[in-house]
Order: C-alpha cells, then sequence, then structure tokens
C-alpha cells in the first residue's frame, strides 16, 4: 500500500481485517458489496454512512443508520457532520475503524499485520448476535367512526340546514361508510409498505417479487424479507447474497468458505445457539437457490 495517502483500518476482535487507502474524495461504508467499504454484518445498514475528504480533514456523516455510529461511546447524530481527527477510531456494529492520515499510515504499515479473507469472514461470524426473540404483531387499529351527536357533513351544507338534528343524524350514515373509505386512500402507499401494510398482504406483496414466504415464519422476519427482497435479487448469485439470505431466512449468519485447491466447491459453515433451530431443508433451499449456479457446495452445521 502507498504510504502518502491517508487510509482507513478495520478491526473487529483486536485484529486487522481490512485496510483501504483513500484515494477518492468520497468514500461510502455500508452492508452491500458496492460500498468503497463492505462491512457485512446485520447491524451494518446497505449505506450506513459516508466518509468525505476535504481540506479540513475527514468529515464522517451518519447516513440513518439504524445501528449508529460511535465515537468514544457517544453515538453521532444522524445526517450531522463529524470532524475526524488524527488516529480517530469509530465503531459500526461490530468494527472497530481507525482512521489514519498519510504520514501516520506511513508510520505504522510496518506493524499492521491483515488476517486472511477466512479468518475475517470467521470473525465476523461469531460477531453475529443471537436471533432476537419474536416480535409482536404489528398493532391494527379499528376505522375511526363519526364523533359527536351529529354528522360533521352539516358544516358543509347551507347554514338554514345546521340546526336540523334529524339530518345531521342522517348524514352519519354516509359519514360512517365513507370517512374510513377516505382515510384508507390517503394512507394507500401503506399498504403496499412491507413495514406498514396489514399482516395479512404480506402473502400478496410477496407474490409480486416470486417469493415464497413460510406462513410459520414471525411477522418481523417476513416484512424484514419482503423489504430487502428487490435490493437481494440484484445480489442473487454473489457470497453476499446468499448470507443475506440466510440471514433474512434464519436469523444466523453462516461462514462462507472458498479455497484455491477446490475452486468450484464451497463450504458453508452455520453454528447454530443452543435454543435455536434450523430447518435443514431450508437450508438446503436457499443455498441452491441462491449459490452461483455453476459451483456446488457442503453444508456444515455446528
Amino acid at each position: 500500500m502507498a504510504t502518502d495517502i491517508a487510509q482507513l483500518i478495520v478491526r473487529i476482535e483486536g485484529q486487522i481485517v481490512q485496510t483501504i487507502a483513500l484515494i477518492n474524495p468520497l468514500v461510502m461504508i455500508g452492508r452491500t458489496p458496492d460500498n468503497d467499504l463492505s462491512l457485512p454484518h446485520p447491524l451494518v445498514a446497505r449505506q450506513h454512512a459516508e466518509l468525505r475528504l476535504g481540506a479540513s480533514g475527514a468529515i464522517l456523516t451518519d447516513l440513518g443508520s439504524p445501528s449508529g455510529i460511535f465515537i468514544g461511546g457517544v453515538r453521532l447524530l444522524a445526517n450531522q457532520p463529524q470532524v475526524l481527527l488524527a488516529n480517530a477510531v469509530f465503531r459500526i456494529g461490530p468494527f472497530e475503524i481507525t482512521y489514519q492520515t498519510a504520514s501516520e499510515a506511513a508510520a505504522a504499515e510496518s506493524a499492521q499485520v491483515e488476517v486472511s479473507s477466512a479468518e475475517a469472514a470467521a470473525m465476523v461470524a461469531r460477531a453475529t448476535p443471537p436471533p432476537a426473540p419474536p416480535t409482536p404483531p404489528r398493532p391494527t387499529y379499528p376505522a375511526v367512526g363519526p364523533n359527536g351527536a351529529v354528522s360533521r357533513y352539516l358544516s358543509d351544507l347551507p347554514m338554514v340546514y345546521h340546526d336540523n338534528d334529524f339530518l345531521g343524524s342522517f348524514l352519519q350514515i354516509f359519514e360512517a361508510i365513507w370517512e374510513p373509505a377516505e382515510q384508507r386512500e390517503d394512507h394507500v402507499a401503506m399498504y403496499f409498505d412491507p413495514a406498514t401494510c396489514p399482516a395479512a398482504l404480506l402473502p400478496w406483496l410477496a407474490r409480486w417479487l416470486n417469493l415464497e414466504l413460510n406462513p410459520h415464519w414471525p411477522e418481523a422476519r417476513q416484512r424484514a424479507l419482503l423489504s430487502e427482497a428487490v435490493d437481494l435479487y440484484r445480489w442473487r448469485g454473489t457470497r453476499y447474497g446468499l448470507t443475506r439470505m440466510i440471514e433474512l431466512c434464519t436469523g444466523l449468519t453462516p461462514e462462507i468458505v472458498e479455497t484455491a485447491e477446490h475452486p468450484f466447491v464451497m463450504r458453508v459453515l452455520i453454528t447454530m445457539p443452543a435454543d435455536h433451530a434450523v430447518d435443514q431443508a431450508l437450508l438446503e433451499h436457499l443455498i441452491t437457490t441462491h449459490k452461483p449456479a455453476h459451483i456446488g457446495y457442503i453444508l456444515e452445521i455446528g
């Protein structure tokens, strides 16, 4: 690596797993491989943060990520730029990232030893949190009916009808029918969003994307899979696509190992907690469907 430019050093469990030179003025940080710095972990958002280099130094910005960015135990405010000092350390998920200026990178380069990609993948898998307990179903609320002794529709009629109690009661029939319908039309976009649609519509949305939802899955898992389905289709047949699909469908992060001795066979290693059970047939189906088409696999569950 050249020693006349700044760099980011990524550590996990105290070991260096990745080092990137800050060549471009804008560095995108996120979970997917199309980021300049890819951090494959469930706690990292698809586009988690950005790092801008300028005359004033490096400026880090959290792009509204759910898990946030921490410097010295303090979480950065979303979309608020933060200037990084020399040798600044910030944490994203389980990753500890050090920003080094050009002079610091040159001085420290000889002491840096980076672990292999297989060891880095194993560290990421170990740092994955255990599956969260089932999330309660999204609450539902009844439609709001007429409120009051007379209908609000009276105010839309000429003044002479405003004191007509019979007409006010009669119009409540139409208000009870039309108001819920208008509320649905005002918020119709929420019915097409996996995060907000009624649970009964989740299988219907899945058919739009040619997905099969297991009816026995927790509601939160079904919503998470649908939310990322379009993005995952971009990565189908890649290491990231397979890893993320298994994470969403099982709650476990696999370790995928490829070796030069067997370039057309990959090993998928999954470590299950004692209180967590995974259907092996489901794993076989996910791997067969989302692995690269030209290679085989060996599934190991421990």
